[in-house]
């Protein structure tokens, strides 16, 4: 038999060279398959909710602390020794309870308030005997007898009478010496000047004689000129008839005539010169004897007035002296009573913290509920600091916490808010009692205080509230968590596709919101937003934006 070979005819180069090819891009188009794919696995894997319309009801939540309104601060007026404490924070005490029982022993409140006794006995009996008091006040004084304010005005109405009167008279007596000084020398001088008088009368008289007697030397000249010229040429001129020398003639003698009156009437003027001047001499004389008398008098009347002077100011120092005293009396009086009154007081608060020194206890001065214990035994009281605080029965507790201007727009006074943990209480209500701004952050924050009504809240104790807001529809909104922050602001991140060969790729990109409103689950956004959006919730790596993600199965 013959044996026959079936044998597969040759490839040729070509066809070789196409098959290598062919498994090349097979083995390519794998690997890249598998790579695409391995990278996709070392993508953070992100979950993401598609932006959309929602209602949101948002519950602002806070912790504070309870502080007592009104509490009752227990306090010790005197340092003493804590002996034992008889009750415990959180009891409830009724008035009169015992708090604390202290030891028996004298406080250093009560050796202070004996030694400034002391020395207000000492300064009172300094004062009492210092020399500024009458032998009958101090009597008085001593006998514990005090001069009533009506008493004191009469006394001292008599004195200052007695002043005014002294004073009145001595201004009198002084103002009748000056005006007997003013008419002394008013009448002096008015002699003074009679006397200069005539003796300047006199030299007038004394120059006018002199100006007459020249007068009267000229004037008789004159007349003897013409006179000897009348004696020369009148016979001639009545001779010859010549009718205009004539004429001159007339004129000539009546100037004669003119001259020879005046004469006469200045000798009469001298003559009447002399007679006054005469009488000036005598009357000089007789004013000088008369200036010397009445000078003498006023002279003696000055001696009376300045005798009556002096008897006035002895008064008047006197009644001076009188009153000053009596005022410095009255002073001292009244002081002295002040600390009379000041010593009583001072006794009284010996007394009483001596009784309060001898087994004393600090007592409970109201009703309610010990809060607060400062001090345990063997410790010292001190008066400035309370020893215990008691929140007063009927009185509540308030506490506070701050939240946002938005948020508090949405609440009003009287709102009731609820605790956190309401499983913890039995009995517990809290209402909205103030919203104010907060002090820390005035701009942005606003304070809300609540009154607390709940007696298993204690003062200090810390409690979490939380009050419910009005519910708001918004047109975008998104899970709470997917909201991000950092040094620029608020933003999300949503998903951005590329589309790819092999497939969509996957952007994360940031986009700036502002948030309008949040609850426990959901925040209303705003921003540069179409509103189909998908944003990334949660991520399994961190993420920022441009980085490329991959999609959670049930994304």
């Amino acid at each position: 038999m013959s044996e026959v070979r079936n044998e597969r005819p040759k490839k040729s180069r070509k066809d070789i060279i196409k098959d290598i090819t062919i498994a090349f891009l097979a083995i390519l188009l794998l690997l890249t398959f598998f790579s695409n794919t391995i990278m996709n696995f070392s993508l953070p894997e992100v979950a993401i909710q598609q932006i959309q319309e929602g209602t949101i009801s948002p519950v602002i939540r806070g912790t504070g602390t309870v502080e007592a309104k009104d509490p009752y601060s227990v306090k010790v007026s005197q340092e003493r020794v804590i002996k034992s404490v008889a009750v415990e924070v959180g009891a409830q005490v009724k008035k009169g309870d015992v708090i604390y029982n202290l030891e028996d022993k004298e406080s250093t409140e009560l050796q202070e308030a004996k030694t400034k006794l002391e020395e207000l006995l000492q300064t009172y009996e300094t004062s009492l005997f210092s020399g500024d008091l009458s032998d009958e006040a101090i009597n008085r004084i001593r006998g514990g007898q005090t001069l009533t304010m009506d008493q004191f005005q009469a006394k001292l109405k008599a004195a200052t009478d007695r002043y005014d009167a002294a004073k009145l008279a001595d201004e009198e007596a002084q103002a009748t010496i000056d005006a007997q000084s003013q008419a002394q020398s008013y009448t002096a001088a008015q002699y003074n000047y009679d006397e200069a008088t005539p003796q300047y009368r006199e030299a007038e008289i004394t120059a006018r004689i002199t100006e007459i007697d020249t007068q009267l030397a000229e004037e008789e000249a004159e007349k003897a000129r013409l006179e000897a010229y009348l004696d020369k040429t009148e016979p001639q001129i009545k001779k010859a008839k010549l009718g205009t020398q004539i004429k001159d003639l007339e004129s000539l003698k009546k100037m004669y005539w003119y001259h020879d009156s005046v004469i006469d009437a200045l000798n009469q003027e001298k003559d009447q010169l002399n007679i006054e001047q005469a009488h000036s001499t005598k009357d000089v004389s007789q004013m000088t004897t008369q200036a010397g008398q009445v000078d003498s008098d006023y002279q003696r009347k000055a001696a009376s007035l300045q005798d009556t002077k002096n008897k006035t100011a002895q008064e008047l120092e006197r009644a001076t002296t009188d009153r000053t005293e009596l005022l410095t009396e009255i002073a001292k009086e009244i002081e002295l009573d002040a600390q009379r009154d000041t010593i009583a007081e001072q006794r009284e608060t010996v007394e009483k913290l001596e009784k309060e020194s001898t087994g004393a206890t600090v007592t409970a001065p109201v009703d309610g509920t010990i809060t607060e214990l400062a001090l345990k035994a063997g410790e010292t009281t001190n008066a400035e600091n309370p020893v215990a605080t008691i929140q007063v029965d009927g009185k509540g507790m308030v506490t506070s916490f701050s939240v946002t201007m938005d948020q508090a727009k949405r609440l009003k006074v009287g709102d009731i808010a609820e605790p956190q943990n309401a499983w913890y209480y039995t009995d517990f209500k809290a209402t909205l009692k103030s919203i104010t701004a907060d002090q820390q952050n005035p701009n942005t924050k606003k304070l809300l205080t609540f009154n607390i009504e709940s007696p298993e809240v204690q003062n200090g104790q810390s409690v979490s509230l939380q009050i419910g807001q009005k519910s708001d529809n918004y047109d975008l909104t998104i899970p709470a968590g997917a909201v991000r922050e950092d040094s620029n602001g608020k933003f999300i991140l949503i998903v951005k596709s590329k589309s790819s060969p092999l497939g969509n790729r996957y952007i994360a990109a940031r986009v700036d919101v502002e948030v309008l409103g949040s609850d426990d689950t959901t925040a209303a956004i705003s921003g540069s937003l179409e509103g189909d959006e998908y944003v990334i919730t949660t991520a399994t790596a961190p993420i920022k934006s441009g980085d490329q993600v991959r999609l959670a199965n049930n994304s």
